[in-house]
């Protein structure tokens, strides 16, 4: 096998390698916004969500009045912008989420963090038994004549993309390609 053949080989196993998806934060484009209602908040899908090291979060929202700023937890709690770790006014935001646990956004525009535009998401630890990190998170299902069913019933991991997983036969063909045992 040719050294250019081989090294294409690994160079597509490498980019088949990642098992992270790509999140669509609230589940559906321009949701970086100041919520209509305290009902209807970032982090109530943020909860309903679960987030794997890997996994990347890809705002849409409009570039000409809002901003996403990656923010440490007393910062979130404050709605303070003056000391940002990221910004970033693209409007077609994408971070990946590298390690476990918190991470904090605001929007960078005046005002509207303290209206409720922020989100926590919480990125579960690789010790996680991969049939819990795929379960959906659990519904409190209030049984009152004024529940709102429509809310239970909203998918929980709406617009997830994989960025790229092998099953068992694509691995076995991809590593025995590079070793020239396959014709």
């Amino acid at each position: 096998m040719s050294s250019s053949l081989m090294l294409c080989c690994l160079l597509l196993l490498f980019g088949l390698l990642s098992e992270g998806r790509e999140i669509l934060v609230g589940g559906k484009s321009n949701t970086w916004k100041v919520p209509e209602s305290r009902d209807e908040t970032l982090n109530q899908w943020s909860e309903r969500t679960r987030f794997k090291i890997g996994d990347s979060l890809l705002w849409k929202y409009n570039a000409e009045n809002d901003s996403v700023l990656q923010v440490r937890e007393k910062d979130y709690e404050r709605c303070d912008r003056s000391e940002p770790i990221r910004g970033y006014k693209d409007g077609h935001t994408n971070i990946e989420l590298k390690r476990s646990g918190p991470f904090y956004f605001i929007s960078g525009e005046e005002g509207h963090c303290q209206r409720g535009e922020k989100l926590r998401v919480v990125v579960l630890s690789p010790n996680h038994k991969r049939s819990i990190v795929d379960a959906p998170a659990p519904v409190n299902v209030d049984l009152s004549p004024n529940y709102n069913r429509s809310v239970a019933a909203a998918p929980v991991n709406a617009h997830i993309t994989n960025k790229g997983s092998l099953n068992r036969g694509a691995w076995s063909l991809l590593l025995l390609l590079p070793l020239g045992l396959l014709v």
